[in-house]
């Protein structure tokens, strides 16, 4: 299960009282909903039990995204525009615990298991227990955890040579896909929400200082972001496909969005986006719960 690499946080223009505001550019990896629109998404039918979530987490990858979560805790500092070492320092040894992969697996087996059914379990087995969906899986789960430095210039460079040799039918393909992934999220709205409610829990812990209020800051955070989007967004998305998709045929792609297109799949898709951002606001507020009393360049 794979989400575009298109929602990045800008940096945000809401005024601190006493520090720089945040860069907020670091890519976190696709709506983020809060428990009660998760029991709203809840599917019709038997509800499903722990392991059999479980196995749906494994068998569509999306245990994969989950675990990728934590890659973006080290984050922490710069998205709330502190760098001082000594800070970073604590950050890390207070949030490596919050964002423990096994514990985040937890959590979205408790949220999935009260609006995951039958129906959905078995629309998700369909496509990924087939031969293309478990080589999807593979490389999908080795596309969340790269943090190579030079894969957006691959990807920038791949999608350049399709243009030059004008595979229209795969730039179609790619871009079909990318499509079917952004109709079950605004992922631009969700990663504003992550970012808000962090730098609210870390005002709340008096890490940082702000002139604006809660409403000001989500809209100012959310306009960034949509802005950001607008700069080549759509074009960054079928670049980070075009990668990662490398090793597939056109028409096995065409297959995958096809799949993706299907309405039973789309809210499936619904569901595990709301998940994966729950959890990931939820950690980061936690984490920064944490930092009450500890300030920059703080010493251990």
């Amino acid at each position: 299960m794979t989400y575009p690499e298109r929602d990045r946080a800008p940096r945000s223009r809401a005024v601190a009282a006493t520090r720089k505001m945040p860069d907020l550019r670091a890519p976190i990896l696709s709506l983020l909903l809060a428990v009660a629109l998760l029991l709203s998404l809840a599917l019709p039918g038997r509800a499903a039990s722990r392991e059999e979530v479980r196995d749906f987490l494994n068998v569509t990858g999306f245990d994969a995204a989950i675990d990728s979560i934590s890659l973006s805790s080290d984050r922490g500092p710069a998205m709330l525009g502190l760098d001082d070492p000594g800070f970073a320092t604590v950050w890390n040894l207070m949030a490596a615990p919050v964002f423990d992969p096994a514990q985040m697996q937890e959590m979205a087996v408790t949220m999935l298991q009260d609006t995951l059914d039958e129906e959905a379990i078995q629309t998700a087995h369909a496509f990924y227990g087939s031969e293309l969906g478990r080589r999807l899986v593979e490389v999908e789960n080795a596309s969340h955890m790269d943090e190579s430095e030079d894969r957006p210039e691959l990807s920038e460079a791949l999608l350049a040579h399709l243009i030059e040799e004008r595979e229209v039918d795969r730039i179609a393909a790619l871009d079909r896909l990318v499509s079917a992934l952004d109709d079950t999220s605004d992922g631009v709205a969700a990663m504003a929400e992550v970012q808000t409610r962090f730098m609210i829990a870390a005002r709340d812990a008096g890490v940082i200082e702000l002139r604006v209020d809660d409403e000001a800051l989500r809209d100012l955070i959310i306009q960034q972001f949509r802005e950001m989007q607008s700069d080549n967004g759509s074009q960054d998305a079928v670049a980070h496909a075009a990668w990662t998709y490398r090793d597939f045929t056109t028409e096995e792609i065409d297959a995958y969005a096809e799949a993706l297109e299907d309405p039973a799949m789309q809210r499936v898709y619904e569901l595990m986006n709301a998940v994966q951002y729950e959890v990931m606001a939820d950690r980061f507020e936690t984490a920064a719960g944490l930092l009450e009393g500890a300030q920059p360049g703080q010493e251990l």
